[in-house]
């Protein structure tokens, strides 16, 4: 698969969350290797898609929160294409591999249990190429069956929230944000219609470049997002039977864990 620039391409949306749809969004196989596939294994990973940032070097912007001069407009990502967690982690591994303390799920209530994770590399660049800042991120995998969702895990949050992101819940003094859309990705050479230019500025769709295939794909994403002890989580879907309610009560899972 070959990896895209996607910050251009999604309006209204916090640059960090850009990436880990994006990334994710590349990652999908075409329809050719779905079919290769006798047997799904979600516990094996990238039984359904790569790695969402293993491999994956790109032009990303990601919370951070060691900053130099100049403000932070993009972040080269990298991980290892193999997992640093095939088990949860320890608290004292965390505290070794990502130098802080955030809260650890290993199986949610509702059935979706962790199966593997990765620690994510990030440089921070400003407008003209300085460095700006560096940090490590984590990303944790979950499934239920054949359905996946993603927890990632960041020090800090440094670009603005989305005005499409909504408060759905409070829980212990926190904001609880979600947001659901329809994404429509295009293949890299795309050259968009007149239609597409109205249901891009109607918000129809949020559209996507970098499609290995030559058929366009459309993806329902949603994802909740919210801020404690200074680490910022997002639990994201993209065609993933999850409810809302559901990832809300997972959200107050992890935000009550000791």
């Amino acid at each position: 698969m070959s990896n895209y620039d996607w910050n251009s391409v999604f309006p209204d949306t916090p640059k960090s969350f850009k990436n880990k749809v994006s990334a994710t969004l590349n990652s999908l196989p075409d329809k050719k290797e779905i079919d290769k596939m006798e047997n799904v294994k979600m516990l094996k990973k990238g039984s359904i898609r790569k790695k969402i940032i293993g491999a994956l070097v790109a032009t990303m912007v990601i919370g951070t929160t060691v900053f130099a001069a100049g403000k932070v407009t993009s972040i080269t990502s990298s991980s290892s294409g193999k997992p640093t967690y095939t088990n949860i982690p320890t608290v004292e591994q965390v505290k070794k591999d990502f130098k802080s303390n955030p809260k650890l799920v290993n199986k949610f209530d509702n059935g979706y249990t962790f199966v593997s994770g990765c620690t994510v590399n990030n440089k921070g660049t400003d407008d003209k190429g300085n460095f700006a800042g560096k940090t490590k991120s984590l990303d944790f995998d979950y499934t239920k069956g054949n359905d996946k969702l993603s927890l990632y895990i960041e020090n800090g949050k440094l670009d603005e929230r989305s005005k499409k992101e909504t408060v759905v819940a409070n829980y212990n003094g926190i904001d609880v944000y979600y947001r659901s859309y329809a994404n429509k990705t295009e293949p890299e050479n795309y050259k968009m219609k007149e239609q597409d230019k109205k249901d891009k500025l109607s918000g129809k769709y949020v559209f996507s470049f970098g499609s290995d295939s030559d058929k366009e794909k459309i993806s329902q994403v949603q994802y909740l997002n919210w801020m404690q002890d200074g680490i910022n989580y997002t639990l994201l879907g993209i065609d993933s039977n999850v409810s809302k309610d559901e990832l809300v009560k997972m959200a107050q899972q992890v935000i009550s864990t000791k």
